[in-house]
């Protein structure tokens, strides 16, 4: 079987006739008879009912259709992908949460683009689960923040640092300096976040649920959730290293409430790209930094504390 034979079955089906199909693919009418014929052979059904009415589907070729249709339009998106992209360098590409794009990987992204010229790296917003979309080839590899899990099968998997959390307010916020909030203490405030769908929102979620569920406002973004919640739009739990800069201007307020979890960087990628050498720079150089960075962050915590 081959994409010309599914090109001439194609034609038939749509225009129920051989001598159109012929017309409409510049081919003669013998040539078109004998591409069906072949195709015939291979799956050894007939799939077209010929009459004098004109042609149509057998229910075997009714099921071809379904394919066919699919199996040629992916044929040619692969060969302008290939052939576009003949002069082009390879082109690598990274799923990352928004928060770990802006405040982790900005110098890795500035360490592969100075050492690796050649490939084209591209960094892609995560929308859906990274793990699936690294076992659907959709990106190589993914850096997500989720909480502390087995390591998922089919795909390469790392820890890379803990990622604290901190919920925070607008500085007049009636929360904003009590001690030890409880959970229940949170019940009636709004909340915002970027996502539902992130973990350590979901979690947040899941422990507000036994005192009664606030109203929670997405909005999609960073830098929309800060600024929402500084003018005094409810709270936000969100990674620490986002809200760094806000919290010692004092545009935020951190609410002394502790998270029931845990959560952390990670890394998920394609297992066939273990022997990748520009897969193991990219790892490695995020390893490294996540490590700087946690030494940092610990550091300023200590000169904090004293």
């Amino acid at each position: 079987m081959n994409t010309k034979q599914l090109d001439a079955f194609l034609a038939v089906a749509e225009l129920s006739s051989f001598t159109k199909a012929a017309h409409s693919l510049g081919l003669s009418q013998p040539t078109v008879t004998a591409r069906i014929k072949s195709l015939e052979q291979f799956f050894g059904t007939p799939l077209l009912h010929r009459s004098a009415g004109g042609t149509r589907l057998t229910p075997a070729g009714r099921r071809l259709h379904l394919y066919a249709s699919r199996i040629v339009r992916l044929s040619e998106f692969a060969q302008r992908a290939v052939c576009d992209a003949a002069e082009r360098p390879p082109a690598f590409v990274v799923g990352a949460a928004e928060c770990l794009t802006a405040y982790r990987l900005v110098p890795l992204i500035e360490h592969m683009y100075l050492r690796h010229p050649s490939v084209e790296l591209s960094i892609h917003s995560l929308q859906d689960d990274p793990v699936a979309l690294v076992r659907d080839e959709a990106v190589d590899c993914a850096f997500f923040i989720g909480t502390r899990t087995a390591s998922p099968a089919g795909v390469g998997h790392q820890l890379l640092c803990p990622e604290p959390l901190a919920l925070v307010a607008h500085p007049f916020h009636p929360l904003v300096g009590a001690r030890a909030v409880s959970t229940r203490e949170l019940t009636g405030h709004t909340v915002a976040c970027i996502q539902r769908g992130s973990s350590y929102q979901r979690g947040f979620e899941q422990a507000l649920a036994g005192s009664g569920t606030p109203g929670i406002l997405s909005l999609g973004s960073i830098e929309a959730v800060k600024r929402g919640v500084a003018e005094g739009i409810g709270m936000a739990l969100l990674p620490e290293i986002t809200v760094t800069d806000e919290l010692r201007s004092g545009a935020l307020r951190r609410i002394d409430w502790q998270p029931p979890f845990e959560v952390f960087a990670q890394c998920v990628w394609r297992r066939d790209l273990s022997d990748s050498a520009f897969f193991r720079a990219v790892f490695d150089t995020a390893l490294q930094l996540t490590a700087e960075q946690a030494e940092a962050y610990a550091d300023s915590q200590l000169q904090a504390a004293c």
